[in-house]
């Protein structure tokens, strides 16, 4: 008679085991550090801002859905001109060989945050680490430094707001 009972009580300890184990890997994972050259040539690294939002943009000089997204970028970062919490960060993958290049459409764009560029193109070791397989892609980084959208939504989307006011409120 105990062995009728003692089986499904085990039944039920393994299943409630193996979803508190899936609902572990909802949680953030640490953000990937990187540091790379802004437009000045000076090195910035992610971990400069941390306890803030931050909205990463990889795009490049050559990729036209990239440069579609850039007025819709310019008019969601003037929605939160006024909040020093996020910080919108612009990679370009752009080669190492068209930095002048990258920095002619930056400037020609009117492109303001924080802009830094890869010295290894596609070859750049966060392209792989953040699982960026086109471009234009976004990021979303929490004030604690994990990664809270791996595949955000763009700028021109609607819920881009909501979800980075969702980070903010955290």
């Amino acid at each position: 008679m105990k062995k009728y009972i003692l089986r499904p009580i085990t039944f039920i300890a393994l299943i409630v085991c193996l979803l508190s184990s899936s609902f572990k890997s909802d949680q953030r994972k640490p953000a990937f550090g990187f540091t790379l050259d802004n437009i000045e040539g000076k090195k910035v690294s992610l971990s400069d801002f941390k306890g803030k939002v931050v909205y990463i943009d990889f795009w490049a000089t050559w990729c036209k859905p990239c440069l579609m997204e850039i007025p819709h970028s310019k008019t969601l970062k003037q929605k939160y001109a006024d909040n020093d919490s996020i910080v919108f960060m612009y990679i370009s993958i752009d080669q190492p060989d068209n930095i002048d290049g990258w920095k002619a459409v930056v400037e020609k764009k009117g492109m303001t945050g924080v802009q830094l560029i890869s010295r290894e193109g596609l070859e750049e070791k966060i392209i792989q680490r953040y699982g960026v397989q086109y471009i234009p892609h976004f990021v979303l980084i929490d004030k604690n430094g994990n990664i809270a959208d791996a595949k955000a939504p763009a700028p021109s989307e609607p819920k881009t707001e909501q979800a980075i006011n969702k980070l903010l409120l955290e």
